[in-house]
């Protein structure tokens, strides 16, 4: 069963600065708060952070139910404990046609051929940014509104409102150490992130609930990738 957790980062606990300031040390919280022998097959764990004015909020998404009362002790607020929902029973409501309100946090990359692999490198730059996420859309089910320069009907154009764009609210880079070298200058993890916000439509919803369990882009282990839906107002 998919589930959807949310719990109350507090900044002024020192754990909660932690966890909000390394992507490594979240990542490993999070994991903390499931079983160790947790199959991922249905869905894998995913993790987001939204900050607001006097607190920020995580989000936790996995094939069950995470003992979120582990970050809550350490970095929360006794009196706010974790609150999770059966996340199976929305995604299984999808239908294609409808539009949601969408945020996610990505690591917009591409891939420079080099060798067999070719080396990934960020977008720095807010357009191609929005380039790598209508890309997304097409892999996981859904549409966006149309942009200036994109070849569409006019009928399609008409469908969409100014305010359905898709935008990157903030972008930023992390940077941290992993294991024994949490603390070194060298071997740092770069990780560039963009947050976007917008309205999509549902094109194809088993695509979507894949995407919704199992994230989109690179660096999902490190606050990338979950998708969260709103009804649009």
């Amino acid at each position: 069963m998919s589930t959807l957790t949310r719990i109350s980062i507090n900044p002024a606990r020192r754990q909660g600065r932690k966890l909000l300031t390394n992507p490594q040390a979240m990542h490993a919280a999070v994991r903390a708060s499931f079983p160790p022998d947790i199959t991922e097959g249905d869905g894998r764990v995913l993790w987001r952070v939204d900050p607001q004015d006097h607190e920020s909020v995580l989000y936790i998404v996995g094939p069950e139910k995470p003992t979120g009362a582990l970050i809550v002790e350490q970095a929360g607020w006794d009196n706010r404990p974790a609150q999770s929902a059966d996340y199976d029973r929305f995604i299984n409501s999808l239908m294609k046609g409808q539009r949601w309100h969408f945020e996610v946090v990505g690591n917009p990359t591409y891939s420079v051929p080099n060798g067999k692999r070719g080396k990934i490198k960020a977008h720095v730059s807010v357009r191609h940014q929005l380039d790598w996420l209508y890309k997304q859309a097409d892999r996981a089910g859904f549409k966006l509104a149309p942009r200036i320069d994109d070849e569409c009907t006019d009928e399609e154009r008409a469908r969409w409102s100014n305010s359905d764009t898709p935008m990157v609210m903030e972008r930023w880079t992390d940077v941290f150490g992993k294991g024994n070298d949490s603390r070194s200058t060298r071997n740092k993890v770069r990780i560039a992130k963009a947050r976007f916000s917008g309205t999509l439509e549902v094109t194809d919803a088993e695509a979507l609930r894949h995407a919704l369990t199992h994230g989109i882009g690179r660096a999902r282990a490190y606050g990338c990738g979950l998708i969260t839906l709103a009804p649009v107002k």
